[in-house]
């Protein structure tokens, strides 16, 4: 008898162990400022309870060595299956839901095989040791060690997942780096300038200006992995409107109201939406009745950047021209969701196309 709770009182003691060498470096590794991640507070939830299990264990078998009593030690026994049930089942729970908390169904490869594995094999385990040596807590100390499997095997997925959005960013930022690198557009530019240098050299300066701030910001745009001012995102929508408006070809009116300006956003975010307007909305009108609205205003918590145009609803693009349209738009919107949380929303009528930017304040 004393030896089965000497080994009980060491198995404990090993399990209270493993779980501090677990949650000591998990809690270090929380950091305030960045985005909560409900599928790790749940592992950290279970870890918690667990810890509970271990030390009512612990009492239970001191009880019986101090003072022999049966009856603490079987209530303690009780309420540390409870708690182990209840630590099951919150990392069950953990494992079939995002990042955000929602419980969602997997499928193929999103299935958690390795961790779903990391429960079911040890607790097998357990449970086998349990039947022949059923006074023996190997239950709970087994089921220590496989909370720090599931532990790291999460954090592994979670630093390749932030690694695989991080690559999709810098690749969505190129993509959209090249569809604002137009020749075309440049090649025009230049032209309207050489035009007005015969006839309006302070307009052609102007140009020059206007066109070398707004490749300066194409360019810069590459290098930002954050956010920029909305002040300055706008200082480069002006100077596109500028060298569009340059060209005598092409005539609409922008127009602007900005109720609120003190915030960030992901750079050449808004510039690219104004030149889709611009290009597939106001440039459709050839008789210069082409139009474009910008607005910023705040709803509740929320930001709202609003663009619109009186482009005709179904425009005839190319082939080439719709790739270029979807990739600017794909790309805005990654960006926009992974680095401010915010969302783009797009709507269109027999009026025109509404574009729609909303960013939580906490993104501001």
């Amino acid at each position: 008898m004393n030896t089965i709770i000497a080994c009980n009182l060491i198995l404990d003691s090993f399990g209270i162990l493993i779980l501090l060498l677990l949650l000591i470096p998990a809690y270090a590794r929380k950091n305030p400022h960045t985005k909560s991640n409900r599928k790790g507070n749940l592992l950290m939830y279970a870890m918690a309870v667990h810890y509970n299990v271990l030390f009512i264990n612990l009492i239970g078998t001191i009880s019986i060595l101090l003072a022999n009593a049966g009856q603490v030690k079987a209530v303690c026994e009780a309420l540390s299956l409870i708690l182990i049930a209840i630590s099951v089942m919150i990392i069950a729970v953990g494992l079939f839901c995002d990042e955000k908390g929602r419980l969602k169904i997997p499928r193929g490869h999103d299935i958690p095989v390795k961790q779903i594995s990391c429960m079911v094999i040890p607790m097998a385990f357990a449970f086998c040791l349990s039947l022949f040596l059923p006074q023996m807590h190997f239950i709970p100390v087994i089921w220590s060690v496989s909370l720090n499997l599931i532990y790291y095997m999460n954090l592994i997925d979670t630093e390749e997942r932030l690694a695989e959005e991080e690559q999709k960013i810098e690749l969505s930022r190129i993509a959209q780096m090249t569809a604002q690198m137009q020749p075309h557009f440049i090649f025009n530019t230049l032209s309207s300038i050489k035009a007005l240098c015969r006839t309006d050299s302070q307009a052609a300066e102007e140009s020059l200006d206007n066109l070398a701030g707004y490749l300066r910001g194409n360019i810069d745009a590459l290098s930002c992995e954050g956010l920029i001012p909305f002040d300055e995102e706008m200082r480069h929508v002006k100077q596109y409107i500028a060298l569009e408006q340059a060209d005598p070809s092409h005539s609409f009116s922008f127009d602007y109201e900005l109720n609120i300006r003190n915030f960030s956003i992901p750079p050449l975010c808004v510039q690219t939406l104004v030149e889709n307007a611009v290009k597939h909305g106001a440039l459709a009108h050839h008789d210069g009745t082409g139009k474009v609205f910008m607005s910023t205003d705040m709803f509740g918590d929320y930001i709202q950047i609003i663009i619109t145009d009186n482009g005709p609803r179904n425009l005839n693009l190319t082939e080439v021209q719709q790739q270029k349209k979807g990739i600017g738009i794909k790309s805005t919107n990654k960006r926009l969701q992974t680095l401010c949380d915010g969302s783009l929303a797009i709507s269109s009528d027999s009026h025109g196309t509404k574009v729609v930017i909303t960013i939580p304040v906490k993104g501001r």
